[in-house]
């Protein structure tokens, strides 16, 4: 068995490997791993198990960057992890992780997300559960309307700068949320099925903006056609209502309009009526690659300094104390106060999933006193942890 970098005489095979492990078609799959077609991929990332001189399994790192405190900071996106259905079980996958881990971790490149089709899988490899969404089904009148409405106009190449803008501001509020650099972003408008609307405001500055698509005609489904919102960021209040009466003038008898919303952003208290569709599904897992550099990106501060006592049974150079709080993060411990908890637990608290105290509520930290956990809650607060749906990989 070999484990090694993608080569260039790998793409027909691997396009087979993709439709084989998870459907779509050969069209779809040659342009995840052509970079002149997938602008996040790089194809040194792309890591092959062949064996018995067939290609039988893959993984990708695509590197991208997620925010952290406000700022972009290097993040491996694990993308498209496969094996040959014939030769499932073998421990390819497994063999893939943790070369994916290794590789990032000598890019220094600390942080990790992924959409796992199996939590208890993934958790092996040291990742955890750290955001989740809100997915609405709803009726057009579930959704109040609004004279803004007719400040809407559909997209123009021109307006792409703005909108860029607008989704740079947003992103950074949600820790982990992934930035979308120009490529990816003309990718997403150019897509066949993708449509775009913006809200345009006073001097005709583009205040907000709509990514959505819209089914044909589906005989045997009531509705037979559905609004599918992929992507709504409004700049101003006017702009939100703008784009919420948009799902709200549909005609109800044809449409049913879906919707996913960040955890810190639900519809339903802001409705007529909350009785409305309205789902928790979980979405990405992380991992501290590097949990000294990770902590180091943090803008934190706290009364005193705190040490975190960690756990890894996967990458054991992370494994051991840390001091964080003071002055940036010291390996070692030099402060009383102590909290021992394992490395996807402090994955939970990077992330703001979870609050410290829920956490030593269910016994997944064990700080040495309420001291502790009060300098735990002060340096690990709940935030919104998001990515929008286009930023999925």
């Amino acid at each position: 068995m070999e484990l090694r970098e993608y080569r260039e005489g790998d793409l027909e095979a691997l396009t087979r490997l993709g439709v084989l492990a998870f459907g779509g078609s050969v069209s779809d799959w040659e342009g995840h791993f052509l970079p002149e077609k997938n602008p996040r991929l790089d194809p040194e990332q792309v890591h092959v198990i062949e064996d018995d001189g067939e290609v039988r399994a893959s993984a990708t790192a695509l590197p991208l960057e997620s925010f952290v405190d406000g700022e972009p900071r290097p993040m491996g996106g694990i993308a498209a992890v496969m094996a040959h259905p014939a030769y499932r079980r073998r421990g390819y996958a497994g063999d893939l992780m943790r070369a994916v881990l290794r590789d990032l971790r000598e890019r220094e490149v600390s942080l990790s997300l992924l959409s796992p089709f199996s939590h208890a899988y993934y958790r092996s490899f040291g990742y955890e559960l750290v955001t989740e969404a809100i997915e609405y089904t709803l009726a057009p009148t579930d959704l109040p309307t609004s004279p803004e409405q007719r400040h809407l106009r559909a997209y123009r190449e021109e307006d792409l700068p703005r909108m860029m803008s607008l989704l740079e501001r947003e992103a950074a509020s949600h820790p982990l949320c992934v930035r979308r650099g120009e490529a990816h972003w003309r990718q997403t408008i150019a897509h066949k099925d993708c449509e775009a609307a913006v809200y345009e405001g006073e001097g005709g500055v583009v205040e907000g903006y709509l990514l959505y698509k819209m089914s044909g005609w589906s005989e045997g489904r009531e509705p037979p056609r559905r609004l599918q919102v992929e992507e709504l960021i409004a700049g101003t209040r006017g702009a939100r209502e703008a784009l919420i009466s948009f799902m709200g003038a549909l005609d109800p008898e044809t449409f049913r309009v879906g919707h996913w919303t960040s955890r810190g952003e639900p519809l339903h208290p802001y409705l007529q009526s909350s009785f409305v569709n309205a789902k928790i599904k979980p979405d990405q897992m992380l991992r501290l690659i590097d949990v000294e550099a990770a902590l180091g990106f943090l803008d934190r501060a706290a009364d005193e300094p705190l040490v975190l006592e960690v756990a890894d049974d996967v990458i054991p150079e992370n494994a051991g104390r840390y001091t964080v709080g003071g002055e940036g993060v010291v390996r070692g411990a030099e402060a009383s106060e102590t909290v021992a908890l394992d490395v996807r637990q402090l994955a939970q608290l990077y992330a703001g999933y979870l609050p410290a105290r829920g956490l030593a509520r269910h016994g997944l930290v064990e700080p040495v006193s309420e001291r502790a956990l009060e300098l735990l809650e002060a340096l690990f607060p709940v935030g919104d942890p998001w990515l929008f749906g286009p930023d999925h990989f």
